[in-house]
């Protein structure tokens, strides 16, 4: 009842659409059963009594009451689909909306393939429930009940026999509908398996082909594959059943109306016009009873999908404090900070300060919290302990002015299916571009300049079109046309070579001369400037210092620059 109660919420902004699509199927409804009344008049007064201004005037009629039942047909069906149509529009826009709303660290529980899955495929099935279901329940329903008005008009005591068989149709609905239904959301969740699969294989293919893994992949994509057939498989099975069994009970209806009607139209009880007549009503009325029942079991079945998408919308999102962040006046200060994901501590506890205007370098093995502690400053990251700015606990301030401030460019790139002008754009949508050909300048994006369209020219999916060097010079280009308070670099230049790396690393600490800078090193080379170094070792800080400090000490440090480590 909880999905039926969220559907029926999401269909409220169009009630006016829905009382059209009420009225039309009324309209239906008259038309349909006018038909089957006149058959009467058909049968006694034209085949019987011979009468043929009867049949004009008969015929004039149901052609009348056929146009009045389709635009009745037309006016409810597409008033419920539009209105439907538009409720997937705000539904979706909804989902997506959230997604980008909670917080960071549901994506590193969530695999992106089964949020593509729910984002797409549980929302194509939700439009079945709008667009097919509950339009076939709500339309045929009414036509059934004009259509059963006429059936016990014309015979109240058979009519009422075959009410009682109604039951039995019910029982089916909820029996194959519940197993329909089972099989149906074990379907999504493969599909949701499949989606992962299929993204991880598109992303990965050149190492797929590099490491021959593709009978690896391929014996992976099977089995998920045979999960999504066998549960659709019984689906369907559970669904085709109920319909054979259905046109069977309907037609063992049929054969017993037949004996009774010819029964009294023997002893004299009924006309032939009015047996007509009920057998018109009762032929026209399986199709909307068979309709509305096969859509009613095609809902129980496709509304456990839905619960995955309400899931998605009653997600928490992240959590804004009101407070305006002003700039960076002081210091940021870290006290007993620590990072727990899964049962695993990733950072801390640890204490640290960072200066207004200071330059920090960090390095340390894979997994040593690097990432994790920088992803603190922009609250990406869930934490224990307290973080000041400036004497104001981090979460007090206001998430988009905080951000607003920070600049962030990682490993990873982001790009979007578009030109280089548009992804250099989301930093900073009103650049000019003066301003946008400065920041790429900046960060050594002269490959540009060699391209035909220049900033015109389109990426590619992911960014493809280009290399990874270009791709991570493009996003350092953002970093420079925000022109953020405080710089955060997650190893952005690893893809670049050893001259462009220098470059690009000279115009940050000479552009943002007056800014905090903290860069995670790729290399050593990218540090030796820095005001202060950390080293970093399992989630914690294990030495502080200048570069020359730290080698003369001969710890870590001194040994990862010995090593020539690349970290």
């Amino acid at each position: 009842m909880k999905n039926i109660r969220w559907i029926l919420r999401q269909l409220t902004p169009f009630l006016p659409l829905l009382i059209l699509s009420f009225l039309g199927s009324v309209l239906q409804s008259a038309g349909a059963s006018a038909i089957t009344l006149l058959v009467k008049n058909v049968v006694d007064d034209v085949f019987i009594v011979k009468d043929y201004e009867s049949l004009i005037r008969t015929v004039l009629m149901i052609l009348g009451s056929a146009v009045l039942m389709q635009a009745g047909f037309f006016t409810a069906k597409y008033s419920i689909i539009f209105a439907s149509e538009r409720t997937l529009q705000r539904v979706r826009e909804k989902v997506f909306a959230k997604l980008l709303k909670v917080p960071y660290s549901f994506f590193i529980k969530h695999p992106a393939g089964d949020l593509i899955s729910r984002v797409v495929s549980d929302i194509d099935r939700t439009k079945i429930i709008l667009t097919d279901n509950i339009p076939n329940i709500t339309i045929n329903g009414v036509v059934f009940l004009g259509l059963l008005g006429v059936l016990f008009y014309r015979d109240p005591l058979l009519t009422v026999i075959l009410v009682f068989a109604l039951p039995v149709m019910a029982l089916m609905v909820r029996y194959f509908g519940r197993k329909k239904g089972k099989h149906m959301k074990r379907t999504q969740e493969g599909m949701a398996d499949l989606t992962q699969v299929l993204s991880q294989t598109l992303v990965g293919v050149e190492n797929i082909k590099v490491f021959s893994a593709e009978n690896r992949v391929i014996k992976a994509f099977r089995k998920f594959n045979s999960r999504i057939f066998r549960s659709s498989a019984k689906s369907e099975f559970y669904f085709t059943l109920n319909t054979a069994l259905n046109y069977t009970f309907g037609y063992a209806v049929v054969s017993v109306v037949f004996f009774y009607g010819g029964y009294r139209i023997i002893n004299g009880d009924m006309s032939p016009g009015d047996f007509v007549s009920y057998l018109t009503a009762l032929f026209l009325i399986q199709p909307p009873l068979l309709n509305a029942q096969k859509a009613l079991m095609n809902l129980r079945g496709n509304l456990p999908v839905v619960s995955r998408i309400i899931d998605i919308l009653e997600l928490e999102e992240e959590k804004s404090g009101g407070k305006a962040f002003q700039g960076l006046k002081e210091e940021i200060t870290f006290r007993k900070v620590e990072v727990n994901f899964g049962g695993k501590r990733l950072l801390g506890p640890l204490d640290l300060e960072i200066r207004k205007g200071e330059k920090l370098g960090i390095v340390g093995q894979t997994g040593s919290g690097k990432s994790t502690l920088v992803r603190i400053i922009p609250r990406l990251v869930d934490y224990s302990g307290e973080v000041g700015v400036d004497g104001t606990d981090l979460r007090q301030f206001d998430l988009a002015s905080l951000r607003a401030s920070i600049g962030l460019s990682t490993q990873e790139t982001f790009l979007i299916n578009g030109t280089i002008k548009e992804n250099i754009l989301i930093a900073k949508p009103t650049a000019s571009d003066k301003e946008i050909i400065s920041a790429l300048e900046l960060a050594c994006c002269d490959f540009v300049w060699e391209l035909e369209k220049g900033i015109d020219t389109q990426v590619g999916e992911r960014g493809h079109a280009l290399s990874g060097g270009e791709r991570q010079r493009l996003a350092l280009a953002r970093i420079f046309l925000k022109n953020p308070e405080i710089v955060i670099l997650d190893e952005a230049t690893s893809a670049l070579d050893m001259n462009t790396e220098k470059k690009v690393i000279r115009n940050i600490l000479d552009h943002f001369r007056d800014r905090t800078i903290i860069i995670i090193a790729h290399r050593i080379t990218n540090i030796t400037e820095c005001d202060r170094i950390f080293v970093m070792k399992e989630g914690r800080i294990q030495e502080e210092g200048t570069f020359y400090s730290l080698i003369e000490r001969k710890g870590e440090f001194y040994r990862i620059f010995r090593e020539g480590e690349v970290v």
